[in-house]
C-alpha cells in the first residue's frame, strides 16, 4: 500500500510530466502557426512576382524588391531552414519503401513520385545565364526559349531549350553534374549556401551524350543560394573582385537594384507537358 508521502511524490512527478508535455505541445503549436504564416507570405510574394512578370514593361527594381522580400521571409524563421530545405531538394529520390509498394489506386508509388523540377522564371542578365549554361543561345540565329532545372539524387540537371530561326526544330541541351553544398553567412547574419556544380556530362541537341571523362575536364560552376523550397529557388552568381577571385558570401546580393546576378527558379509541375509544347521532349 502507498503511504501518504508516496502519493504526494507520485502526484508531483505526474504534474511535472503533464507540465512538460503541455510546454512541448505549446511549442509545437507555435511552430506550426509560424510555418503556416510563413507559407502564406511566400505564396503571396510569389503571386506578386508572377503578376509583375506578366506585365508588358516589368519594373525590374520592384521585381528585385519582391525577390528580396521572399528571401527575407525565408530567413525570418526562428530555426534557419534554408540548408535543410536545399538538402532535401538536392537529395530527393523515391524511397525504397515506395519502390516495393503500390498506391491505393494500384499505381506504382515510384511512378507517382515527382522529381523536384523548376523553370527559370527570371534572370537579371545574360551573363548569369551563361554562368550556369552552355552559352549556345548566343550563336547566330539562336534564341533561348526556356531553362528548366531538375534536382534529386545529389545531382543538378539543367535543360536549355533553344529556338533556331527558320525551318528548324528546337534544340534541347542538357547539362548534368554533381553538387556540393557549403553553408555560409553574410555580415548581416543572412543565411546562405554556396552550391558548387561539377558538370561532367552534356547531352547535345542530337541526343548524343558527351562525357567529361577525367576530373580535370569537369566544368565547375558556383552559385550562392538564398532561398530554397519546393515552390522556388533564389540564387545569385558570386561576385568577383578585380583579380577574378570570388568574395566570400559576406555582402547583400540584392543591394544593386538591377539584379544582374540574380536567378529566380519557380516550381514546374508539368515539365514533360511543357517540353512537349516546346517540341523538345
Amino acid at each position: 500500500p502507498f503511504t501518504g508521502e508516496d502519493d504526494a511524490l507520485e502526484i508531483s512527478v505526474t504534474s511535472k510530466k503533464n507540465r512538460k508535455n503541455s510546454e512541448k505541445e505549446a511549442k509545437r503549436s507555435a511552430r506550426e502557426e509560424e510555418n503556416a504564416m510563413q507559407s502564406a507570405q511566400i505564396d503571396a510574394i510569389l503571386e506578386s512576382i508572377e503578376d509583375l512578370l506578366e506585365t508588358t514593361n516589368c519594373d525590374v527594381s520592384q521585381l528585385v524588391s519582391y525577390i528580396k522580400n521572399l528571401v527575407d521571409v525565408g530567413n525570418s524563421s526562428i530555426n534557419q531552414v534554408l540548408t535543410p530545405n536545399l538538402k532535401s531538394l538536392v537529395s530527393a529520390r523515391p524511397s525504397s519503401k515506395k519502390r516495393a509498394t503500390k498506391s491505393f489506386s494500384g499505381e506504382d508509388e515510384e511512378d507517382s513520385w515527382k522529381q523536384p523540377s523548376f523553370r527559370l522564371a527570371w534572370v537579371g542578365s545574360d551573363n548569369a545565364i551563361c554562368h550556369i549554361g552552355t552559352s549556345l543561345h548566343k550563336v547566330p540565329l539562336a534564341r533561348l526559349q526556356e531553362i528548366y532545372l531538375l534536382l534529386g539524387y545529389n545531382r543538378w540537371e539543367l535543360l536549355e531549350v533553344i529556338r533556331i530561326l527558320g525551318p528548324f526544330p528546337n534544340v534541347r541541351n542538357t547539362l548534368r553534374g554533381d553538387i556540393k553544398l557549403e553553408k555560409k553567412r553574410t555580415n548581416d547574419n543572412r543565411e546562405g549556401v554556396r552550391l558548387t556544380i561539377a558538370y561532367n556530362s552534356m547531352v547535345d541537341g542530337t541526343g548524343k551524350e558527351i562525357l567529361a571523362g577525367k576530373e580535370d575536364n569537369f566544368k565547375y560552376v558556383k552559385l550562392d543560394i538564398w532561398f530554397a523550397s519546393e515552390k522556388a529557388i533564389v540564387c545569385t552568381v558570386p561576385a568577383e573582385d578585380d583579380e577574378g577571385d570570388e568574395y566570400e558570401v559576406n555582402a547583400n546580393p540584392f543591394a544593386n537594384g538591377n539584379g544582374a546576378s540574380i536567378l529566380l527558379f519557380v516550381a514546374e509541375e508539368n515539365l514533360d507537358e511543357q517540353l512537349e509544347k516546346l517540341r523538345a521532349a
